[in-house]
């Protein structure tokens, strides 16, 4: 899972059902269509969540937007 996420992270697009996945794997229980609107709201939080979640090393620019991980 985690080689995903930074697979994802460092493509710059949010893949839902990755993120989808994790969630089920932690319990939660929910259609994906359910914690697709949902995540549409919270997708940022989640992000932030999972990259200290795996620990992950994140380049950022000069002006703080997100480059890529470094592993």
């Amino acid at each position: 899972m985690r080689e995903q996420y930074i697979k994802m992270r460092n493509s710059k697009q949010v893949d839902i059902g990755l993120l989808y996945t994790y969630a089920r794997e932690h319990g939660l229980n929910m259609t994906i269509d359910q914690f697709a609107v949902g995540a549409q709201f919270t997708h940022s939080e989640m992000i932030e969540y999972l990259d200290r979640k795996f620990q992950l090393t994140l380049v950022y620019d000069k002006n703080g937007n997100f480059v890529k991980v470094v592993e």
